[in-house]
């Protein structure tokens, strides 16, 4: 789990947008490269929900039986 925010340099967003035939602003790398952090953050949160005893989604038995 990271220690904190995963920021995105601006030159990894350039090459990412490149790959994506995206031309963008240095104005909208900045606004994109917070939204990726801000998302990365909100992921990063899952690691934090407590399991417990919950099985593996691979384990669920969705038959419906009476």
């Amino acid at each position: 789990m990271p220690a904190g925010p995963r920021p995105f340099p601006p030159e990894s967003l350039r090459h990412a947008a490149a790959g994506a035939r995206l031309e963008l602003t240095d104005d909208r790398l900045e606004e994109v490269g917070q939204l990726l952090t801000d998302t990365y953050a909100l992921i990063d949160l899952i690691d934090d929900v407590p399991l417990g005893e919950t099985p593996p989604a691979t384990a669920f038995d969705a038959r419906w039986e009476a």
